[in-house]
Parts: structure tokens; C-alpha cells; sequence
């Protein structure tokens, strides 16, 4: 019994190859990406054929097919597995099957960066968290076994943000393939920190703020390295936040293009013009301003918020 559906299953799959011939015409794909153990024709092929034989076991390198070598394997294993002979036709050019049978962790993809990273800089970048840190946002990345991997298009400079770096693998000195893997880049940089919550429009004291380094992948953000004592919050800060340029700002009595009620007083008379401040300055200090009717520049002394003084020379 076994011996006749063993002869009818052959006969099935005798028949649906010669059913026609353009059955036995397949396409050799130019590149597959393969795993581990057992590789059928069906995977680096169109074939879609009822008999789809194992070609290749457990590769551990590239292998390189052409379209001759392909035809002349399975018309072997057709005829090793039925006894007939039959022709296929393989169209295409060369093919490769690239097997991923291993796995890079993140701290080797990161120090493998790292160490071409600091070969292409221009200005060194010294050790790993000295200036700059990498981190990958994989744990793990396949690797194709049997190839050389090659960072590319590193640059000379190194920036902070998120960025994706190209590996090429390399196989007998030529490229075969190449993916991108996303990392953050991360610079380390000193700002001025609050110690303590600081409501809007306060001046900052000693006992306000302290200079901190720390790691930011942010590039755009602009902290402050100058001490910003004596200058004002221009809004509210939560403790342990670094403090930005733009958030603070030292303010006078009387800022610079601040309209200014200039105040004359000569005998019984008092007179107030009108005029815009053409630099900033505080209480006491004399500053230049535009009478905005003469349009002349007139030197008076700062008196309070809005207003100055000018005095008889």
C-alpha cells in the first residue's frame, strides 16, 4: 500500500511539472535575506511549484548563485528524488543568499560606532562620555554572517540629537548590502540649574541656581554657561531645571525702545514730553532719548519705572 501512494504522489508531481513547461521556468531573485537551518528553492525563487526541494542547510557565509549552477542543482535533486529526468529553465541574473545567523548586542553596535565615529572626527573625540555619548535604540541587530560590516557617511563633526548610521556589509570586497540603525547622540554640556522652585520675575540670587554638567541630546536649546545672578526670571522654574538664555534677563528701570515721559521743571513751570528710550538703563543713570515730536536726541536721568529727569546744566 505504502509502495503505491509512494508511485501516485510521484506521479503527481510528474504530471504538475509537465503539464506545461513554462511550470519548470523560474526566477532567480537577485538577493535573500535568509536564517538559520533549511533553505528551499521557493524562498530565493518564484517557484511555486508542488515540489519545492531543500537546496541549501545551515549557511554560514553568502553564497553566490548563477542561473546555470541553480538549474544544474535541481535538475540533480529532481532526479534524485523521482528517478526521471526533467529540464527547468532559471531566468535572472546572479544571485546571493545572505544568511542572518548572529546577533550584535547593543553594547557592541555602540562601541563598533564609537570606535569609527572617533577615527573620522576631525578633532578626536576622546573617550566614550567624556564629550559625547551614543546610545542605540535596537538592544540587538542581525548580522550577516561571513561579511565585513562598515560604518558610512560618519562626517567629521559630531552633533547631539537622533540620528540614523548606515553599516554596509561586505562580502569578497563588494557591497551586498546595507541597512540603517537609529541612534541618539547625546553632548555633554554645563548650564546653570535652579536649586529650588523660582516664581516668574524674580531676581536670582546664589542660594537660586548652580552651574551642573550634564548630557542633552538637544541642539537646539540654548543654556546658559554665564552666571545669571542678579538677572530675572522672565517665567516660573520647577527645581533641578536647566536654566536657558532666553528665560532670563537682566532688567533696567527703563528699557531700550521703552516709551519715557521726559519730566522738565524750571521755576513754577513743569513740562512732560514725550519721547523713546534709546538705551536701557536704571535708576540714577543717565541715558540718551528721541523727543518724539522733534525727533532730537536729548540726555536725561533715569527717575523711576517710565519716567526721567532733566536736569539744568
Amino acid at each position: 500500500m505504502k509502495v503505491w501512494i509512494s508511485i501516485l504522489t510521484s506521479m503527481v508531481f510528474c504530471l504538475s511539472l509537465f503539464a506545461n513547461k513554462d511550470n519548470n521556468r523560474l526566477y532567480l531573485k537577485p538577493k535573500t535575506i535568509i536564517g538559520v537551518g533549511e533553505v528551499r528553492l521557493s524562498e530565493f525563487t518564484n517557484w511555486k511549484g508542488n515540489w519545492n526541494p531543500i537546496v541549501f542547510r545551515n549557511v554560514k557565509a553568502p553564497i553566490i548563485i548563477s542561473p546555470e549552477s541553480l538549474t544544474d542543482t535541481i535538475t540533480t535533486l529532481y532526479s534524485k528524488e523521482f528517478g526521471g529526468e526533467t529540464s527547468f529553465e532559471v531566468m535572472g541574473k546572479e544571485g546571493i543568499l545572505l544568511p542572518r545567523t548572529s546577533n550584535a548586542s547593543k553594547k557592541e553596535l555602540e562601541d563598533s560606532l564609537w570606535k569609527a565615529l572617533s577615527l573620522s572626527n576631525q578633532n578626536g573625540l576622546g573617550e566614550m562620555g567624556e564629550n559625547f555619548r551614543i546610545q542605540s535604540e535596537k538592544e540587538s541587530f542581525p548580522i550577516i554572517s561571513g561579511t565585513s560590516p562598515v560604518w558610512r557617511s560618519l562626517g567629521r563633526s559630531l552633533h547631539p540629537g537622533k540620528r540614523l548610521f548606515p553599516l554596509d556589509f561586505y562580502f569578497e570586497g563588494k557591497l551586498v548590502h546595507s541597512e540603517s540603525i537609529p541612534f541618539l547622540i547625546e553632548e555633554k554640556k554645563k548650564a546653570y540649574f535652579t536649586t529650588k522652585e523660582i516664581p516668574a520675575k524674580t531676581v536670582l540670587t546664589e542660594n537660586d541656581v548652580e552651574l551642573r554638567s550634564f548630557f542633552s541630546a538637544d541642539s537646539f536649546r540654548e543654556f546658559t554657561e554665564e552666571n545669571p545672578v542678579g538677572k530675572t526670571a522672565l517665567n516660573g522654574f520647577l527645581p533641578d531645571t536647566a536654566i536657558e538664555k532666553k528665560q532670563v534677563r537682566t532688567l533696567h528701570t527703563i528699557e531700550r525702545g521703552q516709551e519715557v515721559e521726559l519730566v522738565y521743571t524750571t521755576g513754577n513751570l513743569l513740562l512732560k514730553i514725550k519721547t523713546r528710550a534709546l538705551s536701557s538703563g536704571n535708576q540714577g543713570e543717565e541715558i540718551p532719548l528721541l523727543n518724539l515730536a522733534t525727533q532730537k536726541t536729548i540726555k536725561a536721568r533715569v527717575q523711576n519705572e517710565g519716567v526721567c529727569l532733566l536736569e539744568e546744566r
